[in-house]
């Protein structure tokens, strides 16, 4: 059943337009996914999806009403879609999910780490090209981007619904982690760095890649097992930290036998 609401000051209107700024979504315990395929994906996950809103004249693809079993479907007009919508151009539905109990700390496999990254585009590449490479998760600092930012969700691609995401992990965490033999390998230019094709990962190992415009902070990189770097023929001072990422994450896959 589909439910029609139009008052701007609707309660359900209120929370999923709030739900665009992190403070809200932590009141809540929810995030917004937009777009068919998202809403898809967040369906056939293990995430918990709390209610749907689709526009006026959108009409439900069989593969998602499939999947509606006890789930709330409100439809709006245009102009409340808009108002709910963190997008310039909506696709006429979105959902809403609760957010995800952080998972206990791993035990064994790949993981790509990110100090203080800031730009939810970036994240978001990030724990795409994770995904496609076969590693087990995403871990941020405290300081990075909320996973749960609406234009983060929408940059991975439905990939946020298909890899772990851990958050709020200090160096204290990842000490304890290397304890229970993980090694941590990060991304810098420093006079210990080996490039990257002489790497040889580990079966349980973190590959650590920092703040855009600072690069990896100094506690990450005092822990370091091994660092790395890429090497590069061209002019270009640096390399985009999800590019930088994409490179060591797929030679971490091949060396590693995740390919």
């Amino acid at each position: 059943m589909i439910h029609k609401i139009t008052a701007t000051d609707h309660k359900v209107v209120k929370e999923i337009s709030a739900l665009k700024e992190k403070k809200y979504r932590e009141r809540y315990g929810a995030f917004l996914v937009e777009g068919a395929m998202s809403v898809l994906w967040a369906l056939d996950s293990a995430y918990q999806v709390k209610s749907i809103v689709i526009s006026q004249d959108f009409s439900l693809p069989q593969t998602i009403s499939a999947l509606l079993a006890n789930i709330p479907v409100y439809r709006v007009p245009d102009r409340l879609f808009t108002k709910m919508s963190d997008t310039k151009t909506p696709q006429g539905i979105l959902c809403v999910c609760a957010l995800p109990q952080t998972p206990p700390l791993p035990t064994k496999g790949m993981y790509l780490y990110c100090d203080k990254v800031q730009d939810p585009g970036n994240v978001g590449t990030m724990i795409r090209t994770a995904d496609a490479m076969g590693f087990s998760g995403v871990m941020l600092s405290p300081e990075c981007v909320d996973p749960y930012n609406p234009k983060l969700v929408r940059s991975t691609m439905g990939s946020l619904f298909h890899i772990q995401i851990f958050t709020d992990i200090t160096p204290e965490v990842l000490t304890t982690m290397q304890g229970c033999g993980f090694t941590l390998v990060v991304s810098a230019l420093h006079t210990r760095s080996l490039s990257v094709e002489n790497w040889q990962p580990m079966a349980n190992t973190i590959v650590a890649v920092g703040n855009e415009a600072k690069g990896v902070s100094d506690p990450i990189l005092h822990l370091a097992d091994t660092i790395v770097k890429i090497p590069m023929a061209g002019s270009a001072e640096s390399l985009n930290v999800a590019a930088a990422a994409s490179i060591l994450m797929y030679e971490a896959a091949q060396k590693g036998g995740l390919l």
